[in-house]
């Protein structure tokens, strides 16, 4: 019988852990992958980024997303639920029919071992697949480049200022009138204007050019000798050449394996970094569980003010051993490491001031 309501209680702390971890994922995903929107369809507009690549770094950027708010959603669905099993006074129960904290831990931890696998395979695995794939995306995109984000009736900037033009219209057909471009050629700036224009692909090189039609070219000062007018029937402006560079990865989008092999700071350091997201969910577990006691009386939200500080402290002292690993102010074998142990020894006093010297060493250690 005893073992039938251990049982239970596993499933119960399971159960409610899931339900309520999925529900944070979510919410915390969406937030993070609508700034990413954002960002990527801004750069739409400003030509830098094909709207057609926009759905697939999204996705792969939801992936990584997930990867990264596992530790931080585990942390705040541990507080939620057992916190509210105390404001309800389950946890009471559950003590009173002598289940200690002990068992507490255990289920807890049955939720998260299973967990803490997935994520060290998703961290270590998954995670440089889809950095990888995200930079093959923006790579093939740019050697793809047309002219993107062009709106009629205003200035578009193209190859970091060098190519400025103007288009007065844009008809249903793509066909420009009434272009005016600023671009540099043979050392010299010239402003060149026509009537219309069209977007044309060299199909041996793959270069794009912009082709003008019925215009003139001016090159040089008004007044000067050099300055000159040059009319044309078709002028073409090169736009962007294609590139058959193979694409280089930086550290951060190598694979686990190669990070292993290399002695390099900032391999070390990336490595380190993949090995810390589901090593913190056995952080973060350890804390939350006495951080989520609170006074039937306390409201909803109680703890997760102070769970937002220790998680921001977290992360800045993540950043900075990072930091100092790459300068190699610390060793590799200290590296990020003693952020967690900083945080084991805060689970550790947040557990005796919360429940009491005794109590915890009757639970952990035995009567």
């Amino acid at each position: 019988m005893s073992a039938f309501k251990l049982k239970i209680i596993d499933r119960l702390f399971i159960t409610e852990l899931a339900k309520m971890m999925a529900g944070v994922m979510l919410v915390l995903t969406v937030i993070l992958l609508s700034q990413r929107l954002v960002r990527y369809l801004s750069k739409v507009t400003t030509g830098e980024l094909s709207a057609d690549v926009v759905l697939s770094l999204v996705g792969f950027n939801m992936v990584l997303l997930v990867i990264r708010v596992l530790p931080a959603a585990l942390f705040v669905s541990i507080l939620l639920v057992i916190g509210r099993m105390y404001r309800d006074n389950e946890m009471s129960s559950l003590f009173s029919a002598g289940i200690g904290l002990s068992r507490v831990y255990r289920a807890v931890f049955l939720f998260v071992m299973p967990l803490f696998v997935i994520t060290f395979y998703l961290s270590t695995v998954t995670m440089p697949w889809a950095l990888q794939q995200i930079e093959l995306i923006k790579s093939n995109d740019q050697q793809s480049l047309d002219i993107r984000g062009i709106s009629d009736g205003r200035f578009n900037e193209y190859s970091r200022g060098d190519l400025v033009f103007y288009v007065e219209k844009i008809t249903d057909d793509d066909k420009m009138l009434n272009v005016f471009i600023q671009n540099r050629q043979h050392g010299k700036l010239g402003i060149t204007s026509s009537k219309s224009g069209e977007i044309r692909i060299d199909e041996k090189t793959g270069d794009r050019f912009i082709i003008l039609k019925n215009g003139n070219r001016y090159e040089g000062v008004p007044g000067q000798a050099d300055y000159k007018i040059t009319k044309f029937q078709e002028y073409g402006v090169l736009i962007a050449k294609k590139s058959a560079a193979k694409v280089t990865f930086d550290t951060k989008e190598l694979d686990t394996s190669e990070l292993m092999a290399s002695s390099h700071p900032r391999a070390i350091s990336e490595l380190q970094k993949r090995l810390s997201i589901p090593l913190a969910l056995i952080t973060f577990a350890l804390l939350a569980v006495p951080m989520s006691k609170v006074s039937p009386r306390a409201g909803m939200y109680g703890n997760l003010l102070t769970a937002l500080l220790i998680y921001i402290v977290f992360e800045n002292f993540m950043s900075l051993s990072h930091s100092w690993l790459i300068k190699g102010v610390t060793p590799a074998w200290v590296g990020v490491w003693w952020v967690h142990a900083l945080m084991v020894v805060v689970a550790l006093i947040v557990l005796v001031r919360s429940l009491g010297f005794r109590y915890v060493k009757n639970q952990l250690v035995g009567r």
